[in-house]
């Protein structure tokens, strides 16, 4: 039974430490007559996208994200790691979250896409950003 135990564990933690990615952003998205927005205030930080670093690796695909207007809503990456079980960044590997950081009202763009040739032609997805005066 101990046995068992055991191996249930080492399994649950070796699955951990696969590669994934967690769009964050997605669930903050409005819909509007235009296609779809992000409402942010200024001085508002929100977590857009999480990656895990692990088994078997992107093999030259890493998803990322920029920001049109820095100035405005600039993107902000650090290395990290989750507890939370089968959540990216993985415990084991650990990985990337980037969070927008709203500095002034406007408008601004993000692209996602490959980290290595991601820009304003070369994206999977572009998503409108509003940053709005706090109130």
């Amino acid at each position: 039974m101990k046995t068992n135990l055991l191996g249930i564990i080492l399994v649950t933690y070796l699955f951990q430490g696969c590669a994934g990615a967690r769009y964050s952003y997605l669930t903050e998205l409005e819909k509007t007559t235009d296609g779809q927005v992000l409402n942010v205030n200024t001085g508002q930080t929100l977590e857009l996208l999480a990656v895990g670093n692990g088994f078997p690796g992107y093999w030259g695909y890493y998803p990322w994200v920029i920001s049109s207007s820095t100035n405005i809503a600039s993107i902000d990456c650090k290395a990290a790691r989750s507890i939370v079980p089968f959540r990216e960044p993985g415990v084991l590997f650990g990985g990337m979250v980037c969070h927008l950081i709203a500095h002034k009202q406007g408008e601004a763009i993000l692209y996602f896409g490959n980290r290595f040739n991601v820009n304003a032609e070369h994206y999977e997805v572009k998503v409108d950003v509003v940053v709005n005066e706090n109130q």
